[in-house]
């Protein structure tokens, strides 16, 4: 089996992961292809940023890692032994602030970045390198860079984010030209594999769900000094607070089992969802925590929980905390939807709130346990390679 080289367009911001822990699905990919003896360099395609967007978000300019291009707009950084991520800095400042989301679309449009692409694979020396993108505001750009083979990873079915609903024709023809120049795809759910295929006629499209982090339950167990104090049991839920929460099903089984302590760990995305949660004396919400120390926090927990709206409420996608509960040999109670009730043999599906409500107030649990060695992110890595053709 041959060396292969990859280029990649993630949709989350590498300083994000540098700041809060390599915890998403597009920089799990990464790091599992990296580590790939099938594997020779990766080319991150960073996603374009402005002065305005390092101040508000606290993050530092510079990469970490050792600098190999530096000009006005574009600069090339080895982050890790073979990974390279090139960097985008644009001065517009105004259409960042006034166009938000679109904003991006134009930039990764901008033909100056896919030249400064090009000049990066061959000053790293990419080798007839394979395309893998995870991000649907960089359609036009994944079509444009030239590889050997070419694939989409449709993760979460942006077109039902309510986040996006204001420029929803825009993602529509984004996947629509996907879809007519990028013959593989792969998607987290069985849900979207139906949806792309009628929607965009998609041919090729493959169901490569969400994985876990081999060594995620490696490492001395330290118990967090902002749950010591928190009475057991304790039901756990860790993830963003976003409009994916079922705030009705918290809210009843938070007040149904007054015994328990429900303990929420993560960004709080959508404060009308925050606000709607009855703050009872036996609900806490200790805030985000970096990737390194929450496997702590999971590991803490008696049971966890994935209270996630179902039917119109869900987009598809295939809860990530899942599978890390499950390889800690947790208790996982979640509701009929976004993918859980593929893993049913592994965790408790509730269809009711009722259902949800006893699952949580027991103990007991009788599922399997999951393997690691089937879920984790190199064996998802090496099914991407296997599509590509850049395992032959």
């Amino acid at each position: 089996m041959k060396n292969v080289d990859i280029i990649i367009i993630p949709f989350h911001d590498w300083r994000k992961s540098e700041h809060e822990g390599f915890r998403t699905r597009d920089v799990h990919f990464i790091q599992a292809l990296s580590k790939s003896e099938h594997v020779g360099n990766i080319l991150v395609v960073n996603r374009p940023l402005t002065w305005l967007e390092l101040l508000y978000k606290k993050h530092k300019l510079k990469l970490e890692g050792k600098e190999i291009i530096n000009t006005k707009k574009f600069s090339l950084t080895k982050v890790q032994d073979n990974i390279y991520v090139a960097d985008y800095k644009s001065s517009d400042v105004i259409g960042q602030f006034f166009k938000k989301y679109l904003w991006f679309i134009k930039k990764y449009s901008d033909s100056k970045y896919a030249d400064f692409i090009s000049h990066c694979s061959e000053k790293i020396e990419l080798k007839s390198p394979y395309l893998i993108n995870q991000n649907i505001f960089a359609h036009k750009l994944a079509v444009n860079v030239k590889a050997q083979n070419k694939l989409f990873d449709a993760w979460d079915n942006f077109l039902k984010f309510p986040l996006y609903q204001s420029f929803v024709s825009e993602l529509e023809s984004g996947y629509k030209d996907l879809a007519e120049n990028i013959p593989n795809w792969i998607t987290n759910s069985n849900e979207n594999v139906a949806f792309y295929t009628q929607r965009f006629n998609v041919k090729n499209i493959q169901l490569i769900k969400n994985g876990v982090k081999s060594n995620f339950a490696s490492g001395e167990f330290i118990l967090p000094k902002d749950i010591e104090n928190i009475p057991r049991p304790i039901i756990g839920f860790g993830g963003k607070l976003s409009y994916l929460i079922d705030w009705e099903l918290v809210n009843y089984i938070t007040l149904k089992n007054p015994e328990a302590s429900f303990v929420f760990v993560g960004q709080i995305l959508d404060q009308k969802v925050y606000n709607q949660i009855v703050k009872r004396e036996n609900v806490y919400f200790l805030g985000d925590k970096k990737y390194d120390i929450y496997p702590n926090y999971v590991k803490s927990f008696d049971t966890c929980i994935v209270p996630y709206n179902i039917k119109e409420g869900q987009h598809g996608g295939d809860s990530m905390k899942a599978y890390e509960y499950l390889l800690l040999n947790k208790k996982v109670v979640g509701t009929n939807g976004n993918g859980l009730e593929d893993l049913e043999e592994y965790l408790y599906i509730a269809k009711t709130k009722e259902d949800f409500a006893q699952e949580v107030g027991s103990m007991n649990n009788t599922k399997k346990m999951l393997l690691v060695k089937d879920y984790s992110w190199e064996t998802k890595a090496k099914q991407i390679l296997g599509i590509l053709g850049a395992n032959e």
